[in-house]
């Protein structure tokens, strides 16, 4: 008799999951919050993926498709857990969806909840919804996915470009104090197509230390080197109106240690990533721990990552704290063969 995994969150590490379960015959229930499949990167139309700039589509389409086409996978769109109880060693969980509710058994369970990314409108510096030529990197993600980057005041394309780094993340103000792992090299790819895209566009980014670890510094070296990106070490204290309907970032230039004031057409803010809206809400039901910042908390975080506090419930993907996504994909792998081990082991 086959086993029975669930599987909450339907964004990469959880396609990725309910697809390599599938295929060694096991019967997976897949259960979204939205009506689509995809995750994020879906929902914002990531277009290209670092560090070689693969089209998300290629990535992200096929884990689509692999979920969607395999008959050993149930999908529920729309819906959520409802109730989760222990079963001896296995879990009772209440799927609500529009359909109604259904009440099924598992052997396993593998939680991949994802993340938010950060609301730069909560740090009044930015004045991120106040300024329409400001926005941050998930709405120019949207942007470039639709062919469609022009200034959203106007609709003309920009002549210069501010990136600025941090915003939300390594912020005591604000509350996150970790770093969002990969927001540097998310605009250093962002500033590298903009410069294909407009060449006479000129694009700055400036950043409090530049993070693009391993070999996602090659895309830093390539931005500056052949794309001729500015990238300046300085921190904004304010985003103000400035004259032309531009917008004028003021702050500090921390290597010449000289102030400045440099009005832009656009900027964008890399806002970092927060945990999944319902990883407290899977947390609270499932009884596993949240870690203080608000991301699932592995077991063990160096020898057991994709493991939770409680035996037969697993963690994949960015719930348990900001990663890439090809880091998402291997944390799937991982948690998907621990999730059919303990089934197996527990028939």
């Amino acid at each position: 008799m086959a086993e029975n995994i669930l599987i909450i969150g339907g964004g990469p590490a959880g396609l990725h999951s309910a697809t390599l379960l599938a295929e060694l015959g096991v019967n997976v229930s897949l259960v979204e919050r939205e009506s689509y499949l995809g995750g994020n990167p879906k929902k914002f139309k990531y277009k290209f993926l670092f560090p070689d700039m693969q089209p998300a589509d290629d990535v992200i389409g096929e884990l689509i498709r692999k979920a969607e086409s395999n008959a050993n996978i149930k999908v529920y769109y729309s819906s959520e857990i409802s109730d989760f109880k222990e079963n001896g060693k296995k879990f009772d969980a209440a799927i609500k969806s529009v359909a109604g509710s259904e009440t099924k058994t598992f052997d396993s369970v593998v939680v991949a909840t994802g993340f938010e990314h950060f609301d730069p409108a909560r740090d009044a510096k930015y004045s991120y919804q106040l300024f329409d030529d400001v926005i941050d990197i998930k709405d120019l993600e949207r942007m470039m996915g639709e062919n469609n980057f022009v200034r959203p005041s106007n609709g003309l394309p920009p002549r210069n470009v501010a990136f600025i780094l941090c915003v939300g993340s390594r912020d005591r103000h604000i509350g996150n104090q970790y770093c969002s792992r990969v927001c540097c090299t998310v605009s250093v790819k962002q500033a590298i197509e903009l410069r294909e895209h407009f060449p006479d566009c000129e694009v700055y980014i400036f950043y409090m230390d530049i993070r693009t670890y391993g070999f996602f510094e090659d895309l830093y070296w390539q931005a500056m080197e052949e794309y001729d990106v500015q990238i300046v070490k300085g921190r904004i204290a304010e985003i103000t109106s400035g004259p032309g309907n531009t917008v004028v970032c003021k702050g500090e230039d921390t290597l010449l240690r000289g102030p400045f004031e440099i009005p832009f057409d656009m900027v964008v803010l890399a806002s970092g990533m927060e945990g999944g809206a319902q990883s407290p809400e899977m947390a609270k039901k499932i009884g596993i721990e949240l870690d203080e910042h608000g991301f699932l908390k592995p077991q063990n975080i160096t020898l057991s990552p994709f493991k939770s506090n409680k035996d037969g419930v697993f963690l994949a993907g960015a719930c348990t704290g900001p990663k890439a996504i090809s880091d998402s994909i291997v944390e799937a792998g991982a948690a998907a063969m621990n999730a059919y081990i303990y089934a197996v082991k527990n028939r």
